[in-house]
């Protein structure tokens, strides 16, 4: 509402002194061949691939050089890409085919091959930062009783953390925000497009992130360790709690870390959460869309997996936190998302409050409760404005805070535009396959659950 406003005011403003983040465009972008002759190769690979497999890899290489060269022309509206988005069959569709549809209907910008190169040599996306700073009290191998222990080093948690140079830790009542990415993609290319720019360009807000190492689809627990230490070291060192944001298995990454690790509980004011499976997803849907490579963490999100199976336990579907969760009925990704049986909808039995917000329901017939998607409701302008709304007001975000006649009427949050969402199509639906095959796993069993799990 009132609180609303004024942030779309401000952040106007300091998005026009110019970009709150560093610059996407390499100076030295390689030739999108590189990538692809790496899947090609099979003597690098882990496993070869079905000619199937190698005959959608070449169909995809040729329509990203096409986009890149100007033969296929984006969107050009955010409307028109929500409608060509929701066009796409999901449905016992693989993940490649459909990266080339996604590609093939101009859902991408022309600047993909950037964008690509990025995921794994851009700054933003690294796994070996430079934190020298020192939290106290010591986090590692334990803050509190009851906290699981950690499994890897501390330099390797720490590490994972991205800070970027104009970080305050907390100074001039900023209030830090931890982005946590979700499956296939690192945080830096994920946020970069969205929350990354805006929580930067707000002047309350100070967005750093965790790189979780193979993209998060190595096993849960381990990415999980990763949310945990990042919680409670940007936590130490502003001196304050902070906010976290998460995307997708990035939601479940944080409730992970909020049951195992408690002393994180104190260390959140808010968690907000986009497009969650906290109670999983059907495993026909997701396995079927990564075949033949069902990676670890896409084993453990499924309904019935022992992992999601865990996490629900001992009331862990219920927030340990304030959280705000916004999600799309038309996710194609996390199934359900809509009605009472929404995966991503917690439940509040220690009453520390919590929103549940389907975007189609509260905007019903309303730019903002269009035809988004898994990826693309990070663009959303409710969600943003429900996340402002949690961060400035006690407990969660509140609809009927916001002036929804002004925000629904919108289809993407302020200071973002059409670049950014072909940006977030390129990632999700483009370099997180690549990141899938890349990684090359394809086990039939999910990870056994941790000793500390009762």
């Amino acid at each position: 509402m009132h609180c609303y406003q004024l942030f779309r005011f401000v952040l106007f403003i300091s998005a026009s002194l110019g970009s709150p983040v560093p610059s996407y465009i390499l100076k030295e972008a390689q030739d999108v061949s590189d990538i692809f002759n790496r899947l090609f190769n099979t003597s690098t690979s882990h496993a070869p691939f079905s000619p199937e497999i190698y005959q959608n890899l070449s169909k995809l290489e040729a329509k990203i050089s096409d986009i890149a060269t100007g033969k296929i022309k984006p969107v050009s509206t955010i409307g028109e890409g929500l409608s060509v988005l929701a066009s796409i069959p999901h449905n016992n569709q693989t993940i490649i085919q459909n990266a080339i549809d996604t590609v093939s209907l101009g859902l991408v910008p022309t600047t993909i091959l950037d964008i690509i190169d990025g995921i794994r040599n851009h700054e933003i996306n690294s796994i070996a930062n430079n934190n020298t700073k020192t939290p106290s009290p010591r986090i590692h191998p334990t803050k509190s009783f009851g906290d699981a222990p950690y499994d890897i080093p501390e330099d390797t948690l720490r590490s994972a953390i991205y800070i970027p140079t104009t970080f305050s830790y907390g100074k001039n009542n900023k209030i830090p925000i931890l982005l946590v990415p979700g499956t296939a993609d690192p945080a830096g290319s994920t946020y970069y497009f969205n929350y990354a720019k805006i929580f930067a360009a707000n002047p309350h807000t100070d967005p750093v992130w965790v790189n979780i190492p193979d993209t998060s689809l190595g096993d849960i627990q381990s990415n999980a360790e990763y949310v945990a230490y990042a919680i409670n070291y940007i936590s130490g060192l502003s001196g304050r709690t902070i906010g976290v944001l998460s995307w997708s298995q990035g939601s479940v990454d944080v409730q992970w870390a909020l049951k195992y690790w408690p002393s994180t509980q104190a260390a959140v004011s808010d968690f907000m959460a986009v497009s969650s499976d906290f109670h999983g997803t059907l495993v026909a849907t997701l396995c079927v869309l990564a075949e033949p490579f069902c990676t670890p963490a896409v084993q453990q999100q499924g309904y019935d997996a022992r992992f999601i199976r865990a996490l629900r336990g001992g009331d862990g579907d219920s927030a340990f936190v304030p959280t705000t969760s916004v999600y799309s009925g038309d996710d194609a990704i996390v199934q359900p998302q809509s009605g009472g049986w929404a995966s991503a909808a917690l439940a509040d039995v220690r009453g520390v409050g919590v929103s549940n917000v389907e975007v189609q329901v509260a905007c019903a017939g309303r730019a903002a409760g269009g035809l988004y998607s898994h990826s693309s409701l990070l663009l959303n302008p409710l969600a943003y404005a429900l996340f402002v709304d949690a961060l400035v007001h006690e407990g969660p975000g509140k609809l009927e805070r916001i002036d929804l006649d002004a925000v629904c009427g919108e289809s993407l949050a302020p200071g973002l535009d059409v670049d950014d969402f072909l940006g977030m199509e390129a990632v999700s639906d483009v370099v997180g396959v690549l990141n899938v095959l890349l990684f090359g796993y394809s086990g039939s069993e999910e990870p056994p659950l941790r000793d500390y799990v009762h």
